[in-house]
């Protein structure tokens, strides 16, 4: 299958020395991290720098975009792009099967389709898509839509545009942390049914996956420390997948700042009676000697969101 790959926006630049590597940067509520992943000759990429800067107190946009400037300025490359996500209420994800049609018959469908299935009103939202499976039942494709609030959106690229930076592309944390997975676990959602559960300090992103196809995503406000919420939300999750697939999870896999909490991954293992691990999204990189190990392992969960956006091509 194709990377997933949503973007909402598209901004043409050009810039005669484009720099090798792309910038992921995940702003969240409690802080801003970003990353640069460089394609290496011999395949796979290096992280060439990291880093994780808090949004003290209440987020403010002067809060944010201080943290901002912090995160990418320290690193010192000179591009000024980003790759930036989008989740929450106002991101809707969903796969929806279409009939077999062309590329450009299908941007002008989606419109149309999209209105459907999305709770908001179709002028008040970006929207893109990707075929993810040409093959599907009965002449038929699955393509995934993204739908986000344009508030939202513009909001985010204010941030980024007042830090003196330009949004490339936005993603959503969803599709982000589902291309860190597939990469660092290839083939793993092929022979089994897996549910990644992101979880941030206010947001758990919960994606399920099977045959490296995102099938069900949901954003939940509900952070680690409310754990038993965060069980109920999950169990009402899987119970959706399983009455809509017929299918249910052979296997959780847990990343964001929550899952640092101690004894999570066992308590959601004894809570569902199946495995849950934490998983590294920077276990398949090459680390740059210019980066410091010891700080990166502490925080490498947390990554995974912008570990996705930076493997964007």
């Amino acid at each position: 299958m194709t990377r997933i790959s949503i973007p909402a926006i598209k901004i043409p630049f050009l810039e005669l020395n484009k720099p090798k590597g792309k910038i992921g940067l995940d702003i969240g509520t409690s802080s801003v991290k970003a990353l640069m992943l460089t394609p290496q000759k011999q395949g796979g990429y290096e992280l060439a720098f990291f880093a994780v800067e808090p949004i003290d107190g209440e987020r403010s946009k002067e809060k944010t975009v201080q943290a901002i400037k912090r995160a990418v300025g320290a690193s010192g490359v000179k591009t000024r792009r980003v790759i930036i996500s989008v989740a929450g209420q106002a991101v809707v994800v969903r796969q929806i099967l279409f009939p077999k049609m062309s590329a450009e018959e299908l941007k002008s469908a989606i419109q149309y389709e999209a209105e459907k299935h999305i709770p908001f009103n179709i002028n008040e939202v970006y929207i893109d898509a990707e075929v993810i499976d040409e093959k599907a039942d009965d002449n038929k494709m699955k393509v995934l839509i993204v739908a986000a609030k344009k508030e939202l959106v513009d909001e985010y690229l204010s941030y980024v545009s007042e830090a003196g930076f330009e949004a490339e592309a936005i993603d959503s944390d969803s599709i982000a942390v589902t291309n860190a997975f597939i990469f660092n676990n290839p083939g793993l959602s092929k022979e089994k049914t897996v549910a990644l559960i992101n979880i941030g300090a206010s947001m758990t992103n919960i994606c399920i996956l099977k045959n490296e196809v995102l099938n069900f995503v949901r954003d939940i406000p509900i952070e680690a420390k409310n754990l038993e919420n965060l069980e109920t939300q999950i169990r009402l999750s899987f119970d959706y997948y399983e009455n809509q697939f017929g299918k249910g999870i052979d296997g959780i896999y847990i990343s964001g700042g929550g899952s640092r909490e101690q004894g999570i991954a066992e308590r959601l293992s004894q809570a569902f009676g199946i495995g849950a691990l934490v998983w590294d999204p920077t276990k398949n990189l090459t680390v740059s000697p210019k980066v410091n190990n010891q700080a990166l392992k502490e925080v490498s969960s947390q990554m995974a969101v912008c570990i996705g956006l930076a493997l964007r091509r």
